[in-house]
């Protein structure tokens, strides 16, 4: 019987939006990775429109894992399919080998590591300019979860430690926050959204008013499939709790940060809980949501140390939803 030509695996049929969709890559990513790389090379519809092929979408795929576990996409996107394919599994293979308290790390001089030594030196020398430049290259070169989690994430924490220290000057924190705050938000819009999955809220509760983590949170949530609706910072228990069931969240995801004595927290962790739907699970994380332990178990709310944490948390939800 003869193949209809649609399902051919080099036909280019997929718009950019069903390949990010399907490849977890934004479509900013995408877009660069074919300039900058030719890592794949689409055609072209009427109008312009990229169009890419199961072939072309299998490839990403494989990229995205190459670069996922560490590799730079600079390195990997000259390598046939073929060569490609037999690179991840031997990196999975290498990773899945590990010992379990290995299992997330990642080797010194890795391009993470490389990348986020380029954004903080740009940070301490007051360099805005050479910050974009830098984590515009890691945005690049780096999947979503590794660019999260192994650049910004760690970014953040040690220029927290460096204001603390006196070893960096509050401007240079306040420039890096506006620019990290840029670029969330860019992957936030540029993501794309599932119809049909579960539903996460994110805010971060009266009080808190440093939004970052609740953003990163919410970048993890969309890239592992949930439709997240993002509320911003420092919102009463009222008005999360009508967003959360105006949405149908299966859950919500709270951030806090600063400040870590606020005395009104805990009432207001305890009504939000009062006024929230009974089977919409609180997860909480960020750096000083370790000195509300107590008012968590009590509210029955998981607090998460790592945004590795919440995906695994975010899996168990939808397996036993």
């Amino acid at each position: 019987m003869a193949t209809h030509p649609q399902s051919e695996p080099g036909t280019p049929r997929h718009p950019i939006q069903v390949v990010a969709r399907r490849t977890g890559l934004t479509p900013d990513a995408l877009r660069a990775w074919e300039k900058r790389y030719r890592a794949v090379t689409p055609s072209r519809a009427a109008g312009g429109r990229r169009l890419y092929s199961d072939l072309d979408v299998e490839r990403l795929l494989l990229l995205r894992r190459a670069t996922g576990a560490g590799r730079r996409i600079g390195q990997v996107a000259t390598l046939t399919t073929d060569a490609l394919r037999d690179l991840v599994r031997q990196d999975e293979q290498a990773i899945a080998d590990a010992p379990a308290n290995r299992a997330r790390a990642r080797p010194a001089g890795s391009p993470a590591d490389m990348h986020l030594e380029e954004c903080y030196r740009a940070v301490k020398l007051l360099r805005a300019d050479a910050l974009e430049t830098a984590l515009d290259d890691a945005r690049v070169e780096l999947s979503l979860p590794v660019l999260i989690e192994q650049v910004v994430s760690p970014l953040l924490e040690r220029i927290g430690e460096g204001w603390k220290t006196g070893s960096l000057r509050i401007a240079g924190e306040h420039m890096a926050s506006a620019i990290v705050r840029s670029l969330l938000g860019v992957l936030m819009r540029s993501g794309t959204r599932s119809a049909g999955q579960p539903t996460m809220v994110v805010a971060t509760p009266a009080g808190q008013v440093h939004e970052l983590g609740a953003l990163m949170a919410s970048l993890t949530a969309a890239e592992d499939g949930w439709r997240v609706s993002y509320l911003g910072p420092n919102l009463p228990a009222e008005d999360i709790a009508a967003a959360a069931r105006e949405a149908g969240a299966r859950c919500l995801a709270l951030s806090i940060v600063f400040p870590a004595d606020d005395p009104k927290l805990p009432d207001e962790l305890r009504r939000l809980r009062r006024v929230l739907e009974d089977d919409v699970q609180i997860l909480v994380g960020g750096r000083a949501s370790s000195r509300y332990h107590e008012v968590f178990q009590e509210i029955g709310a998981r607090r998460l140390s790592a945004l590795g944490d919440l995906r695994d948390e975010l899996q168990l939800l939808r397996v036993h939803a």
